[in-house]
């Protein structure tokens, strides 16, 4: 009888994807690595979106972090390079948004790297209400379900309330992902007043955890939030760690 392939014993790798651009994924990723950063879970950050690296901007002070250029050969040998300077911190990757033919030709040898790595890999997939956020889920799944021990499906409720995400809902793509192991949940929406603020100033973005203060000490906020907007924040930064507490066995955490 064939030995059973023993699991992995490494940190954790949390790769954010979407492939599409606009569905929210870097703000997932920023969200992801907040409550790693807040549950004191040692961690590291690749941001693949070299020409507006939000993610990457947001964490800078916070935990080893890097760019690379995931659009070519490159940029998958320093993110490999990355990985291997940091063994004992999770790793989390955030994605640009149209890799997928990328992922493509690097996804073998991806996998095999983290195969090698004695990592756990586990995907996060964003999905906005259209079709092609179903459709691309499928394309991704080819290249990447041999290598995952988990996944994940974000629905953006930026787009609308959990019940209108219908194709998702309805599609057998949900139906085999959850059969196989993988799990639907939802990023809330944070209010555009408050998005605006935290935004506004790049030299002046920091961690969500770090921009919320106690309710009571609202007029010391760093964006000037008012009341109601340092609310809105400390209610969504709960509500999304919340959600990811209920995930740390699907994480390996």
């Amino acid at each position: 009888m064939a030995e059973k392939p023993k699991a992995p014993t490494g940190k954790p790798v949390f790769i954010l994807h979407g492939d599409k651009g606009g569905v929210g994924k870097s703000t997932y990723a920023c969200v992801l690595v907040d409550w790693l950063l807040k549950r004191e879970v040692p961690s590291a950050l690749v941001d693949g979106d070299t020409r507006n690296p939000d993610v990457s901007r947001m964490f800078a002070d916070a935990m080893p972090t890097t760019q690379a250029n995931l659009r070519i050969h490159e940029g998958w040998m320093d993110l490999t390079d990355f990985m291997m300077q940091h063994p004992d911190r999770a790793v989390v990757i955030s994605l640009p948004a149209g890799i997928g033919e990328e992922l493509k030709r690097e996804g073998a040898r991806f996998l095999q790297t983290v195969k090698m790595l004695e990592r756990p890999l586990v995907m996060f997939w964003v999905i906005n209400r259209l079709p092609d956020s179903v459709n691309l889920l499928n394309e991704a799944m080819k290249v990447m379900e041999s290598g995952l021990t988990g996944k994940v499906v974000v629905k953006n409720l930026f787009f609308g309330d959990s019940d209108k995400f219908s194709r998702w809902e309805s599609s057998a793509t949900k139906q085999r992902f959850e059969q196989s192991g993988g799990v639907t949940v939802s990023m809330s929406e944070l209010h555009e007043r408050t998005v605006d603020k935290l935004f506004a100033d790049n030299d002046n973005i920091m961690p969500f955890s770090h921009a919320a203060v106690p309710v009571r000490e609202a007029h010391t906020s760093p964006h000037k939030l008012t009341p109601s907007e340092n609310m809105e924040l400390v209610t969504w930064v709960s509500e999304n760690h919340k959600t990811l507490d209920g995930l740390r066995g699907l994480l390996t955490l």
